[in-house]
């Protein structure tokens, strides 16, 4: 049976056949491809798939490994001479000597992050410019190794339990906690390595970048006095009163409801800086724009009611129906429009449309009588059926053959 399948990381060939090959349909796009002199002719045989950045060929005679492959004293006390091709990280821990490396045998080539102790850097980088070492990048490390991944919030307790200098290396997202004590920061790291994002306070940006050794990502940073909103965040005339000249960063919706006054909005926020979508009624519409200076925030006001949809919501004739008075309809996710849903319903109850996500309606007629009523347009309208159905596997990071 054939596959569709979305982009992929690194195709793995080392030990595919002509049929794995041929089961795939489709391939979007590929980063890069590894593979083996005995497989190198089923190269020819990805014509299914889109953009691949980067062949590598896996020399003749090493090991495949992927991952991540630690090696200590002991591995090299009784491991026999072998090569070693590692795709992702290799680690050598700080009781490895020079003679034990130097005798060892090992031959490596490697993909990825190399981490070696002071006193065998050169040593390492020596072995492997000598076997062409694949594009590794090699991190000398003093202090004991310290490896967090996933979504990963640095706090003043984990730096509490560090007992000495560590060498921190965060594969996924670093986010520093907004009352770091930054001296300790600068006390407990002595590096500190990023492969991913990491998201940090304007006035921690001296000692961060000071440990900095290297990321292989984005820095995202939170200016002076702003407070991170992680997720949309929705006031009312109640909900307000707990924020005092608050000034907000967020990449998320805003949305204020029709009872926030001027004199309630004024009081509780100082600043918004925020890449998505500002909501909020006419009456404060002038005081939300002093509030954001970022043209990259869109503002959408509304006159009386209004619908805001985030997620996939499908409304019926009925439910517009049931609308006291026309809405301002202001989409971010996906609104699905029934089929029982008529021009008339929609001149009756639609005040305006504000599209940031999909529409999905029953017939190309109602596309145009949805036009008038557009005042923001970054999103799509879609016709029920016409729509491209992906019946596939989505982007994966690795897929082996």
């Amino acid at each position: 049976m054939s596959r569709i399948i979305g982009n992929v990381g690194m195709l793995d060939l080392t030990e595919a056949t002509e049929e794995s090959v041929k089961s795939i349909e489709r391939i979007d796009n590929v980063g890069m491809v590894l593979y083996r002199a005995e497989t190198a002719h089923l190269l020819a045989l990805l014509t299914n798939a889109g953009n691949i950045g980067k062949t590598l060929e896996i020399p003749r005679g090493y090991r495949f490994f992927k991952g991540t492959l630690r090696l200590n004293a002991e591995y090299f006390r009784h491991k026999q001479p072998e090569n070693v091709f590692t795709y992702g990280t290799v680690v050598i821990d700080q009781d490895v000597t020079l003679e034990a490396f130097e005798h060892s045998g090992l031959h490596m080539a490697v993909r990825g992050e190399v981490y070696v102790p002071k006193h065998l850097e050169g040593a390492v980088t020596a072995s492997l410019l000598k076997m062409d070492g694949a594009e590794a990048s090699i991190q000398a490390y003093q202090s004991e190794l310290r490896f967090e991944s996933g979504k990963f919030r640095l706090t003043n307790a984990y730096l509490s339990s560090l007992k000495e200098p560590r060498y921190l290396v965060v594969n996924g997202v670093l986010e520093l906690e907004k009352d770091l004590d930054m001296e300790q920061f600068a006390a407990r790291l002595e590096t500190l390595h990023v492969n991913g994002m990491a998201m940090i306070h304007e006035e921690q940006s001296p000692y961060f970048y000071d440990k900095m050794k290297s990321i292989n990502g984005q820095v995202k940073v939170i200016p002076a006095g702003f407070e991170h909103v992680t997720k949309t965040l929705r006031l009312n005339a109640r909900t307000i009163r707990r924020f005092a000249d608050r000034k907000l960063y967020t990449k998320h919706p805003i949305v204020l409801d029709a009872d926030v006054t001027r004199e309630a909005f004024s009081r509780a926020i100082a600043g918004i800086q925020s890449s998505s979508i500002v909501i909020c009624s006419e009456d404060i519409e002038d005081l939300v724009w002093e509030r954001c200076p970022d043209v990259n925030t869109e503002i959408v006001s509304y006159e009386q009611a209004f619908v805001f949809v985030e997620g996939e919501e499908a409304w019926s004739k009925d439910q517009l129906l049931a609308l006291k008075e026309p809405a301002s309809f202001i989409v971010d996710g996906t609104l699905i429009l029934e089929d029982d849903v008529t021009e008339d319903v929609l001149e009756a109850k639609l005040r305006s449309l504000d599209l940031f996500g999909k529409v999905m309606i029953a017939e190309k007629r109602i596309k145009g009588v949805l036009y008038p009523y557009l005042r923001s347009m970054s999103g799509s309208i879609i016709v029920k059926g016409t729509e491209e159905k992906f019946a596939g596997i989505g982007n994966v990071g690795m897929l082996s053959l």
